[in-house]
């Protein structure tokens, strides 16, 4: 019978964490894993995610840059999204451990057997690279993030990766007054030959509206009542408002953001963190 690794089991369980919205009990798990495994690249990458939920943004920098400095010396390794780790759960409640699937496909393995790949949708480097330069900028430093977020993009294997690093740039560019700089990553991004995708939150429809594809009724009409599209191309929509000079347009947004309580995406906490910091918006709702 195959054995799941303890560490394996440690991410699992603190991925249901997540997906439970239980962040500081996912924080903790991995923190017991990296007492068996210190400086884990992998279990880093997965603690400075939830750190970034929990709000540390200290803390998950600190984590994911040192995951990040180890990665030359790391073969890049697949990660699967949250609809196929619940499979693997119940597989390991229910005992089934030969039936739980790798939850980190190192390339020599995938490149044994490629036709494995379609349930994976990022990669660990890509990984750290993206939720540090998420992090910087949470934190309000939209200079240093953006070697991450260039890092992420060229790292990703995957259309959401690629342009959700790209979206980011564009966005912290655009807030440091480089427009100039944003517009290469807008030409970047046209290059992309983009695949519609069910599980896709919205970044490419951002991407959209700075290029002047689509107009921000259409971006809105996109979001079709789901929670974590709403918020995602909210946050892209009220932040286009913002650096536009329509301050009031861009707190409406902002609000309405808020009133999904999608309290778990990055694109929520950073309206939360644009409220608390910003000299824009004192004075605006800051519930969650």
């Amino acid at each position: 019978m195959t054995s799941v690794p303890l560490t394996h089991r440690y991410v699992i369980a603190a991925r249901l964490k997540g997906y439970l919205n239980r962040h500081a009990e996912s924080v903790a798990l991995l923190t017991e894993a990296l007492e068996l495994e210190p400086n884990s690249p992998r279990l880093l990458r997965f603690r400075g995610h939830r750190r970034i939920s929990i709000g540390d943004y200290p803390g998950a920098i600190e984590d994911l840059r040192t995951a990040a400095d180890q990665l030359d010396g790391v073969e890049d390794e697949y990660e699967m999204y949250q609809p196929e780790v619940e499979k693997d759960v119940v597989h390991l409640i229910l005992g089934r451990d030969d039936e739980v699937r790798p939850q980190h496909l190192s390339d020599t393995a995938a490149a044994q057997d490629p036709s494995v790949l379609a349930r994976y949708n990022t990669t660990l480097h890509a990984s750290v690279w993206y939720h540090l330069g998420v992090a910087q900028y949470l934190a309000g430093d939209f200079e240093g993030c953006l070697p991450s977020f260039r890092a992420a993009e060229l790292a990703s294997r995957h259309q959401e990766g690629l342009v959700a690093s790209q979206d980011w740039q564009y966005m912290a560019l655009r807030r440091l007054g480089r427009a100039a700089e944003a517009e290469e990553v807008l030409d970047r991004f046209r290059a992309v030959a983009l695949v519609p995708d069910d599980h896709l939150v919205g970044y490419e429809g951002r991407m959209r509206l700075y290029t002047g594809e689509i107009t921000p009724d259409q971006l809105w009409a996109m979001c079709d009542g789901n929670g974590l599209r709403t918020v995602t191309q909210g946050y892209g929509l009220g932040n286009w408002h913002y650096y536009n000079g329509d301050v009031d347009k861009a707190r409406e947004v902002f609000d309405g953001v808020l009133a999904t309580g999608v309290t778990h995406a990055f694109a929520y906490l950073a309206v939360k963190a644009e409220y608390a910091r910003n000299p824009d918006f004192v004075g605006a709702t800051t519930t969650s």
